[in-house]
């Protein structure tokens, strides 16, 4: 057997950040050091589909980076042979991680991560209890991380595993945030509907804000308005007056108010009134809260027009469900509330708070 030539893992990982951009799913599983350390010990020992060789966890805790230097064929097929038996030997220091990692490679990296992600397949039949290994690359996967592969020519040959090996969910999903990222440098127009268009600046912010109005807003709400719309940059907010004075609600709070206020002239199913949304931008931190859902609420129950909960719905909107923004703030997100992803774009996540009396699962779904 002919090994695959090897280049440092720490390359391997930024080869990484390449074959799984922004916007995949679980891509904290695909991306991190130990996804790399995994990738580079299973070509260190040969660990590519059909080539016979099995990579077992035990083989990425136990490899040092003295080890890793060793790159002769001999110095490597001698360290699979090693650490394949019942009773292989652990080395003294150095060693890459401790034996209570194992769970979290095993489960995270490979099970969670590059298997079900086509970079890596599983063999059939070999009891969990066993020392021998069970997983190896898929050729097509490893051949992404050959020497010399840079630039476009890895670029292109990336865009084309993802194209033949994930699913169409994933690319579109992958797709949205990159040309969500796209837009860094240039003004967004934003076209409200059944309104005029506004011109927001440069920025991530702006970006999600565009979508919510040109995408979330018609296909959530039955006939979308936009009433307020924040610009952080200018100061000068977006609002439309004779919509603010029919609504009876002040939008002049700039602390209090989210990013847009969106209003449903026509909610689905509750013929004669409207619908208030508030939603609140989310690029990387500002949620809305139980705090600010419900001063939101008493905003509009101190209006002229009393306003009761059931006629606002509040919502936080992020870039993509797997990126840091959305993991670092979903845990304050107010019950009662939504959260809504532009790169998912057709789902909608609810934060059922057990208010109603028909709480029961079957009810939910």
């Amino acid at each position: 057997m002919t090994l695959p030539a090897l280049v440092p893992w720490q390359e391997m990982r930024a080869r990484l950040l390449v074959i799984f951009p922004e916007g995949t799913p679980d891509r904290g599983f695909l991306i991190r050091d130990m996804t790399a350390r995994t990738v580079f010990t299973a070509l260190y020992i040969g660990a590519v589909a059909g080539s016979g060789a099995w990579l077992a966890p035990r083989h990425v805790l136990r490899m040092s980076d003295a080890q890793a230097e060793r790159q002769d064929d001999d110095s490597r097929r001698a360290y699979l042979a090693v650490m394949s038996k019942a009773k292989a030997p652990s080395p003294a220091a150095g060693r890459w991680y401790a034996e209570n990692t194992r769970e979290p490679l095993r489960d995270e990296v490979i099970r969670q991560g590059l298997v079900p992600f086509a970079a890596m397949v599983e063999r059939a039949g070999v009891p969990t209890t066993s020392p021998a290994g069970r997983y190896a690359l898929r050729a097509e996967f490893a051949a992404l991380f050959r020497p010399g592969l840079t630039g476009a020519q890895l670029d292109a040959e990336a865009a084309a595993w993802r194209r033949a090996h994930l699913s169409a969910a994933a690319l579109a999903r992958a797709a949205l945030v990159r040309a969500g990222a796209s837009t860094a440098g240039a003004n967004i127009t934003v076209q409200c509907p059944g309104g005029p268009s506004i011109v927001l600046p440069p920025g991530p912010s702006p970006t999600i804000t565009k979508a919510v109005i040109e995408v979330f807003a018609p296909g959530f709400l039955g006939n979308p308005r936009v009433a307020w719309v924040s610009d952080s940059a200018s100061k000068r907010p977006f609002r439309d007056a004779p919509l603010e004075t029919a609504l009876g609600i002040p939008l002049d709070s700039a602390d209090l108010l989210p990013d847009v206020v969106l209003v449903d002239l026509d909610p689905p199913g509750r013929q004669g009134e409207v619908l208030l949304v508030f939603v609140e931008v989310v690029a990387s931190d500002g949620p809305v809260t139980d705090q600010r859902r419900n001063a939101l609420l008493d905003l509009i129950a101190a209006s002229p027009r009393r306003y009761r909960p059931e006629h606002a719905a509040v919502v936080t909107a992020y870039m993509d469900r797997g990126g840091d923004p959305a993991r670092r703030t979903m845990s304050r997100l107010a019950w009662r509330s939504f959260a809504w992803f532009v790169s998912e774009p057709d789902e909608l996540v609810q934060l059922h708070d057990g208010s109603s009396a028909n709480r029961k699962l079957a009810a939910l779904l």
